[in-house]
């Protein structure tokens, strides 16, 4: 997610006593009325007409199973009076270690102590396991990005529901992940920790492998989300949440496949593979661990497809990559002055200095370039809804106004990448 060159200087920011205020001083004065309890910040407040309710479902207790973070539309009314039923941001300690594999090999106790410091007090503005509305509701599966987990989409996430969506934010088991973990016997977690590269080993061969599994996993979450539907489901986790509310509640007659990153590559191997999902968004995709495979993956895909990319993250040899898809079902979009966090929580976890440092800084504001991102997912997935989807359809007048932020087409002006250019070590 962060390049290494980024590290000791974003560490060094983070212990420096003259930097450190100033770090978190545009975070702690951005929703001062919304600090409470035991959150001192939290992610952006979903915009659209539904509270969201929020809750963990794990589905067998193998790494063959299924373990998502499921976003819906709740039935409380109130969100701001229900601050202590939001959300908590960080994962645990683990899923700390495991990133830190990926993001900071050379020092990964300074980096956990700092970043655990720090995430603990982030908040997800949704409420926890509370009821769903009584309604029926479309759904869509998201795939997370390299170290990623089930947490760091919310923004994205929890937006979508907000606007009437269920949405199953898959955590992948193929080590991929910062960390996950599955259920022993004795109903204790045992942890799956990133998988760094072996020395003996291409860059390809892993995340090929990866990609494998994300497809299968990607498409067992739609079978859960079947069974859920049906009442077929027990949760492994201890919950508060009944799943028996989601009976006959999940309109499953057209899903919708996203991801970002490694996971937008992973929502269009999963639309060329399974064809009950009706449509798809891929967030600045890493078509690199498909390129072998490229050419026939991309021709599978026949839904429609909306690509959302970050002007300074695809580079000439991905873009060519993502020229395979069909240009008859598939619109690309670059936003303009972004980068590729944009997409993800992370530019609204730290202040100005801390994005600067943590490679998460962007010309556009955060705030604008995740609200365009958005909109341009709801507008399009409205439209390819139908009838069904004109209550969502409301963004068409702000997508309007912002037009001159977007660049339609292929497009992007990233130079290097993971995989494709050698020594790089950032995606």
């Amino acid at each position: 997610m962060v390049s290494y060159n980024h590290i000791f200087t974003t560490l060094y920011t983070l212990i420096n006593p003259f930097l450190f205020p100033v770090m978190f001083l545009e975070a702690s004065r951005r929703s001062p009325s919304t600090m409470a309890g035991k959150f001192s910040n939290h992610t952006p407040i979903p915009q659209g007409p539904h509270v969201v309710g929020c809750t963990d479902i794990m589905v067998g207790r193998t790494k063959e199973g299924t373990l998502m973070r499921l976003y819906y539309p709740s039935r409380t009314s109130d969100l701001m009076n229900h601050r202590d039923k939001w959300t908590p941001w960080f994962l645990g300690d683990e899923y700390t270690r495991g990133m830190a594999t990926f993001i900071a090999p050379s020092i990964p106790s300074l980096f956990g102590m700092l970043f655990n410091w720090k995430m603990r007090g982030i908040a997800i503005p949704a409420l926890w396991d509370v009821g769903m509305a009584e309604k029926k509701f479309p759904v869509v599966v998201f795939s997370h990005g390299l170290s990623a987990n089930r947490s760091i989409y919310s923004t994205v996430c929890s937006e979508i529901a907000s606007h009437g969506f269920v949405v199953a934010a898959i955590e992948h088991r193929d080590l991929s992940a910062c960390a996950s973990f599955t259920l022993n016997d004795a109903g204790e977690r045992e942890y799956l920790l990133f998988k760094a590269l072996p020395p003996d080993m291409k860059e390809y061969d892993l995340r090929n492998q990866q990609i494998q599994i994300r497809v299968q996993e990607s498409i067992r979450a739609l079978d859960v989300l079947h069974k859920l539907n049906g009442g077929q489901v027990k949760n492994e986790l201890v919950s508060g949440f009944n799943l028996k509310q989601l009976c006959g509640r999940l309109d499953l007659s057209e899903p919708i496949m996203t991801g970002h990153s490694f996971g937008g590559v992973t929502a269009i191997s999963t639309l060329a593979k399974d064809k009950r999902f009706k449509q798809g968004v891929s967030l600045d995709p890493w078509m690199f661990p498909i390129k072998d495979d490229v050419k026939a993956i991309c021709s599978n895909v026949s839904q429609p497809l909306l690509c959302i990319s970050t002007e300074a993250f695809q580079s000439d040899s991905n873009l060519q990559a993502m020229n395979h898809l069909n240009s008859e079902t598939t619109v690309f979009v670059t936003i303009k002055g972004t980068v590729h966090q944009n997409q993800c929580d992370t530019p609204f976890l730290v202040g100005h200095i801390g994005r600067v440092f943590a490679g998460a800084s962007s010309p556009l504001d955060p705030h604008t370039a995740m609200n365009i991102n958005n909109r341009l997912m709801l507008n399009f997935i409205a439209k390819n809804l139908g009838e069904e989807g004109s209550s969502v359809n409301t963004y068409v007048t702000y997508l309007e106004e912002e037009k001159e932020k977007m660049v339609y087409g292929l497009y992007g002006k990233g130079k290097a990448m993971l995989g494709w250019d050698a020594g790089y070590h950032a995606v």
